[in-house]
């Protein structure tokens, strides 16, 4: 079928070819994907002209409600190889027979697996345990987060019954960032655990913004007030305010007229030449504690933020400055004392 063939098709009958091809998961598909998928499927088959009533005839039995919609189509012989670079062709294996099983990430809340179990284990739990397709087999998975994983020591775990007609799984595990990994096996009649196989770990990533801040580059609205209150420009209610406070005050205190105006031109009149310099310092100060705790600087009480963290900025005159910083518990019990000692000199 070509693509415009298909886009004039009601979704229910795209679903209904999708199914037949063998697509799953095709209630999750729009109309789009659906015509996508189809047209994946549909080139093998329709490249050989001799195929195409095979496929018709198909199509339209899966239109009309037949049963075998559900049921991979029938596909020719020639058509079940793969050309390889070479001259040869070669089956697709639906098994590599390897002993494995690994898991990926799909989202923060679930986790894909697939695996692999090769014929020498199959026998070998045959044998032991009266034949490999009566074992129950299931998924254990391990939260491992912040933890050296020995096999036994994991946060929790919980299990997922799978068949042994799959060899895939997504897992819900209901929890971002966090780490997992999975076993492959059965729980024996003594209720131990029996795995088969292990994956490697992984991570789930978070569903929120990171809370990671550069607390030693931002610029804190509440400090910046601080510091221009003991600066002694006032309190301000914005920063606009307090430039433009700032730049009033300069024309004031500058007799030149350097700066004419708010707008910030600047005029120089050469007749009445004047060289100056202004020169201030200021010390920033910042830490952590318990969220919980009460925190004074020079006997100050300070803020904290969620995290536990504070900073601060003080204007820093010349002399030895102390400034003792003290941390008390939430119960009153513990208190820890550092006193920074500063000394500025200018020349």
């Amino acid at each position: 079928m070509t693509r415009e063939e298909l886009a004039n098709k009601t979704k229910k009958d795209l679903t209904e070819i999708a199914k037949s091809l063998g697509v799953k998961g095709t209630s999750k598909l729009n109309k789009e994907e659906l015509v996508e998928h189809i047209l994946l499927l549909d080139p093998p088959f329709s490249a050989n002209p001799e195929d195409a009533p095979l496929i018709s005839h198909h199509l339209d039995q899966s239109l009309n409600g037949d049963h075998s919609l559900y049921r991979q189509p029938p596909i020719p012989e020639h058509l079940t190889k793969v050309a390889t670079y070479g001259d040869g062709e070669q089956d697709i294996p639906s098994s590599y027979n390897e002993t494995r099983i690994t898991l990926m990430v799909r989202d923060p809340y679930w986790l894909y697996t697939y695996w692999d179990i090769d014929t020498e284990t199959k026998n070998k739990l045959s044998q032991r345990f009266g034949g490999f397709y009566h074992i129950p087999l299931c998924i254990r998975v391990y939260d491992i987060t912040d933890v050296t994983f020995d096999g036994s020591n994991s946060n929790y775990y919980f299990d997922v019954t799978v068949n042994h007609n799959t060899n895939s799984w997504y897992i819900n595990v209901g929890k971002p960032n966090r780490s997992f990994c999975v076993d492959l096996g059965f729980i024996q009649p003594d209720g131990t655990f029996y795995t088969i196989a292990r994956s490697n770990f992984v991570t789930t990533p978070r569903d929120t913004v990171s809370d990671v801040i550069d607390e030693e580059w931002m610029l804190i609205e509440e400090d910046f007030k601080r510091l221009y209150r003991l600066a002694g420009l006032g309190d301000g209610n914005s920063s606009m305010e307090m430039v433009e406070s700032l730049i009033r005050r300069l024309e004031q205190e500058m007799s030149s007229g350097a700066v004419s105006s708010i707008s910030g031109q600047a005029k120089y009149e050469p007749k009445q030449r004047q060289f100056w310099l202004a020169l201030n310092t200021e010390l920033v100060i910042y830490g952590a504690t318990e969220p919980t705790a009460h925190v004074t600087i020079q006997g100050e009480p300070i803020s904290l933020r969620p995290d536990g963290t504070f900073t601060l900025r003080f204007a820093l005159p010349d002399g030895c400055q102390h400034i003792p910083v003290v941390a008390q518990s939430a119960d009153g019990i513990d208190t820890i004392t550092m006193t920074p000692i500063v000394t500025k000199e200018t020349k």
